[in-house]
């Protein structure tokens, strides 16, 4: 009986290489800054996900507090966007608030620029000390490059990731890379919003 291969950041590598998602450079500089922990089993979905942040094919939405929701989306956004290439930009954020009054409330709307052509999402988070994981979903799909076979998904940690318990995983791919994502490092893959 085969066994499968033990996934740590070695075999990651290896499989966004082979998928063509990353360079053979890209691979070793990222092995090379993790040294001995890039051998360590990578033994929860949610880390495997977390690992192709680090190649630079993926942001993660944090659920955890990140002080202030409303500065964070831009960061979030930009951070998404860089990985097109610069077939993406997003620029000319803002957040009106549903009640101005009150910095610590995190409803409202999200308005930004995505290559020029204004959108805007609804906000519906309690608190500005956390993200709304919905609307940044749907907001980092909306930067999937145009004429380009890569979209944005979330990687599916399964029923024990209720929404907002763990950090939400928006992987940058084409459908044969997300599915070669799921046969090589057992991934799966939501729905978009």
């Amino acid at each position: 009986m085969a066994t499968s291969p033990t996934i740590d950041y070695v075999r990651v590598a290896d499989v966004l290489t082979d998928l063509g998602m990353i360079t053979r450079e890209t691979a070793q500089r990222v092995l090379d800054d993790f040294g001995d922990l890039a051998h360590g089993a990578l033994t929860r979905r949610d880390h495997i996900a977390a690992a192709l942040e680090d190649f630079g094919v993926a942001v993660s939405i944090h659920a955890d507090d990140v002080d202030f929701a409303d500065a964070h989306y831009p960061w979030l956004l930009e951070e998404a966007a860089a990985l097109t290439g610069g077939k993406v930009t997003v620029d000319n954020f803002r957040f009106a608030r549903a009640d101005e009054d009150d910095e610590d409330n995190g409803r409202g709307t999200l308005y930004f620029d995505r290559n020029g052509k204004e959108l805007s999402f609804l906000i519906e988070q309690e608190s500005n000390d956390y993200l709304d994981m919905g609307a940044a979903q749907a907001a980092i799909e909306e930067l999937s490059p145009d004429d380009d076979p890569r979209s944005f998904r979330c990687v599916d940690n399964g029923p024990g990731n209720s929404l907002g318990t763990m950090d939400d995983i928006m992987v940058l791919a084409t459908a044969e890379q997300r599915e070669g994502l799921g046969r090589h490092l057992g991934l799966s893959f939501r729905e978009p919003w």
